[in-house]
């Protein structure tokens, strides 16, 4: 997984690249905990790139959209590949952590 990471003031773009799996997602798991030290106030995850979205980078997804929310602050999937949408939809993860247009 290639991470890219787009900063404008107090927010964040995070554009994951090619398969998510266990070891990515402890890297994105690091990458949002050391966000949440900063001032930074949303965090946009962009998928568009990824191929694949495996169970822990959804749990991880999953929770730090649900204690940045508690914070007032926003963490969301801002696009989604074809593939990563699916297995969200699959899931049942679409609805909860992907940006309304």
């Amino acid at each position: 997984m290639a991470t890219r990471k787009n900063i404008a003031g107090t927010e964040c773009e995070l554009v994951l690249d090619g398969r998510i799996d266990g070891p990515a997602a402890h890297e994105l798991e690091l990458e949002v905990l050391a966000l949440a030290k900063t001032g930074i106030q949303s965090v946009y995850v962009n998928l568009s790139p990824a191929n694949f979205l495996c169970s822990a980078a959804i749990r991880v997804l999953l929770q730090h959209h649900r204690q940045w929310k508690a914070k007032g602050k926003k963490f969301v999937v801002s696009r989604t590949s074809p593939e990563v949408d699916e297995i969200l939809d699959l899931t049942g993860m679409r609805d909860l952590i992907v940006e309304k247009p």
